[in-house]
């Protein structure tokens, strides 16, 4: 064969090579862009869809809307709202159902529309039972529904979508891989010259990717981190607006002047305000970083819990602070955290005779925060489930009731802390919430 002939039947299968791996890209890269995008957005879709449902049904919709009517007779926009909530659950959930039956993932909703639709039922019921001039005390004990099997099932889903998003992130990974073999035909048949190019492609596409899956998990902490700072900001608010009201009304007592009493509650009003400007600081601060890991400092902790306490306890609650040291650890995510707990034992601690305790050991390798009260404490057997959202505990007593919403993110901001957080029986009587972070 003459050398112009061996060197055409090279370029021709030089050419045909890089048809054949062009193909395979092509084919690689349409395959990427259709069936399995398309069930990505289906799983996306129901994740979100469960959130929402989520929020429609518990913390701030159906049930804090139907427990407030029940404890507020007079204030029916509760039993108004708690009806559109019926309705939009219902319609959520048959959309819910068509997307698992979509995704072919195990699990349905029946007990959640069962739940909801007692919850239905209950509220025309609690209004008859208000009209028969029964007392909130007296309807709650009639017209308790068991929602936990709901909550399951919300959960269930939640983790279903968790896991089609794993599978979908590996069979991503396996098509990465068959890209990269379809690159590495097309360099063979064109020129070594350009393998960087394509490496650098490649791994730019990893990094977006790296990038997308930090981004949503920031997005989820940020969500969470706002909820508790909102539920937080709101007490010293309610404070400012009772004090404001104090200054009216001693005002007008006092011919359009302020007595030391007014003057003094003047300041307490400077004071929260001021406090209420730092927790919006703090929160903006969290929300400032890119990937919610803040700066690390050095933290006196027997301040730190001073200046929770003179906002968040009553002044004349016996406190007792024990121990105390320096911690080098990210200020604003240890404040929440010590406010949430802080605040639930001043709830939840004895009516008659409160007590708190606050004890802080130091040890070689970690610092131990122990923040105990004098109330009813909690079982053995639901102290892992107040650290889920939504969970409420007890048969019905005003001190029985655990709110898990602030816990829950309380045991996520200390994990990522590199601690952990765990509740106990307090030597006062009641619970013994102990958080331990590395020093």
């Amino acid at each position: 064969m003459k050398a112009g002939n061996r060197n055409l039947l090279g370029v021709g299968l030089s050419f045909i090579s890089a048809l054949a791996a062009a193909v395979a890209m092509t084919l690689v890269i349409v395959n990427d862009r259709s069936a399995p995008r398309n069930d990505q957005a289906l799983t996306s879709e129901l994740a979100a869809n469960v959130l929402n449902l989520e929020r429609a049904l518990g913390y701030g919709g159906l049930i804090h809307n139907f427990k407030n009517y029940l404890l507020r007779p007079n204030e029916t926009l509760y039993r108004d709202v708690a009806r559109e909530n019926v309705d939009q659950i219902l319609i959520g959930l048959s959309g819910l159902s068509d997307l698992v039956r979509q995704l072919d993932l195990d699990g349905g909703f029946a007990a959640m529309e069962e739940v909801v639709q007692l919850y239905g039922a209950a509220i025309d019921n609690v209004e008859n039972l208000h009209n028969a001039g029964l007392s909130p005390q007296k309807i709650d004990s009639m017209v308790r529904i068991d929602d936990r099997n709901a909550f399951q099932e919300i959960e269930t889903a939640a983790a279903a979508a968790q896991s089609v998003l794993a599978q979908r992130a590996a069979e991503q990974s396996r098509r990465n891989s068959t890209y990269l073999i379809a690159i590495n035909l097309l360099l063979a048949a064109f020129a070594i010259s350009i393998a960087s190019a394509f490496i650098v492609l490649f791994a730019d596409r990893r990094r977006r990717g790296r990038e997308l899956i930090a981004a949503n998990n920031y997005a989820d902490d940020l969500e969470d981190m706002a909820r508790i700072a909102t539920h937080d900001i709101r007490s010293p608010l309610k404070q400012i607006a009772f004090l404001v009201e104090e200054v009216l009304n001693n005002s007008l007592r006092n011919d359009g002047h302020l007595s030391e009493e007014g003057l003094e509650d003047l300041a307490l009003i400077k004071q929260r305000t001021l406090r209420v400007d730092a927790m919006v600081e703090e929160t903006l601060g969290l929300m400032r970083t890119s990937t919610l890991v803040g700066e690390r400092e050095v933290v006196d902790l027997r301040d730190l819990v001073r200046s929770i306490v003179e906002i968040d306890a009553p002044p004349t609650l016996p406190i007792t602070i024990e121990g105390g040291d320096k911690v080098r650890v990210d200020k604003a995510k240890l404040t929440i955290v010590l406010r949430n707990l802080i605040s639930n034992a001043v709830k939840h601690g004895k009516t008659s005779d409160p007590h708190l305790k606050i004890r802080m050991v130091e040890s070689r390798k970690s610092v131990e925060i122990s923040v105990e009260d004098n109330g009813p404490g909690i079982a053995e057997e639901h102290r892992d489930r107040i650290f889920t959202l939504f969970a409420t505990l007890g048969d019905g007593g005003e001190g029985e009731k655990v709110d898990g919403v602030g816990l829950a993110m309380v045991r996520k901001i200390v994990r990522r802390l590199g601690g952990d957080v765990s509740v106990a029986e307090s030597a006062l009587g009641g619970a013994a919430f102990c958080v331990t972070l590395p020093k």
